[in-house]
């Protein structure tokens, strides 16, 4: 391959880097229906035409985008099962699980906040890829955590009452804004902290709750 080749290919993956890492930005600030095109290329440096030649159009970039935050981030929580041999590793995966959806959803870094902001706009002001995105990436989560319940709960209404319960409390977490946070924080603990403190509290409720 030639060096102007390689330059161009090189300058390829960069460019479309920089149109998603900016589309990122603006879908998880604004929505997808408030979100702009023309902000996605100014953000990226961009001009228009490069933004439809890699992606095709502003739809093709959501779907994409929610792949990245919420595909990425959520895929290894939807398997955690196939590692429970024993005891211990059914509440390594539980804590896993929980840990995984606080902090794909708490704005502790930046990949997490971006989820969480596009996770906010999505819950609650659902776009025409909300069943789409629910099927894709939610489900499959959801049916992991109750996989993990299912090795102790085996009454059917009982794991549902486990699983919503437990997907309700780090959702929710998810659609408070920062403001809400740091008012239901207590002083001087950090989000990260609080994250963990919440994560044991959930855990050790289910541990207590599903003993024997």
């Amino acid at each position: 391959m030639g060096k102007a080749r390689r330059k161009a290919r090189q300058d390829g993956v960069e460019t479309r880097e920089a149109i998603l890492a900016a589309a990122e930005a603006e879908f998880a600030d604004k929505g997808f229906e408030l979100a702009s095109a023309r902000e996605i290329c100014r953000r990226a440096d961009v001009n228009s035409a490069l933004m439809n030649r890699y992606f095709g159009s502003k739809e093709a970039l959501y779907r994409i985008v929610a792949k990245r935050l919420f595909g990425d981030l959520g895929a290894p929580l939807a398997i955690l099962h196939e590692k429970v041999v024993d005891e211990a590793t059914w509440r390594s995966a539980v804590r896993e699980w929980v840990d995984g959806m606080l902090f794909m959803t708490l704005p502790t870094k930046m990949a997490q906040r971006l989820c969480a902001g596009l996770f906010h706009h999505e819950v609650t002001a659902p776009t025409k890829f909300h069943k789409e995105f629910k099927e894709s990436f939610g489900r499959p989560v959801y049916e992991g955590l109750k996989k993990l319940l299912a090795m102790k709960v085996k009454d059917s209404e009982q794991l549902d009452l486990w699983a919503s319960s437990i997907w309700a409390q780090v959702s929710v977490y998810a659609l408070a804004d920062r403001k809400w946070h740091g008012d239901f924080r207590p002083k001087g603990v950090g989000v990260r902290e609080w994250a963990e403190k919440v994560a044991d509290h959930i855990c050790n409720s289910v541990f207590s709750g599903l003993e024997g």
